[in-house]
């Protein structure tokens, strides 16, 4: 998996850098199965397979006065869907922390519909057969 981070109005350190990219792979813990399902399904038909894209991006927001004031975006580029989340917090960890479970929601919802989705196939297929 490719992880692009980028930053606006804050310095990209070392430790922002490793503390995001650990706290965001560890929410795609989900995907690798999932992936290699999907994978399969793709060269079955002939499709190219897609590699995986996590592009994070943190904002330390100006002009809003105190408060919630660092935004963390994240887009994870699946084969066939993307997923979204973002947050907005007083500090980076705690944005980074809410994408995190964010992230790891619609993984799940998306793992859930592919499973949902072979389930069906599966009984169509039994269906045609019997």
């Amino acid at each position: 998996m490719e992880v692009i981070i980028k930053t606006k109005n804050i310095e990209l350190t070392s430790h922002l850098r490793d503390y995001a990219e650990r706290k965001l792979r560890s929410a795609c813990r989900f995907i690798p199965s999932l992936l290699q399902k999907e994978i399969e399904d793709q060269q079955q038909v002939g499709k190219e397979v897609d590699r995986v894209v996590l592009e994070v991006e943190i904002e330390k927001v100006t002009g809003e006065g105190k408060g919630r004031i660092f935004r963390t975006e994240a887009q994870m580029l699946l084969p066939g869907r993307v997923i979204k989340g973002e947050d907005v917090a007083e500090t980076v960890k705690a944005s980074v922390d809410e994408v995190k479970y964010e992230l790891e929601r619609q993984i799940k919802e998306y793992k859930g519909k592919i499973e949902t989705a072979r389930k069906k196939e599966g009984r169509k297929a039994k269906r045609k057969r019997g």
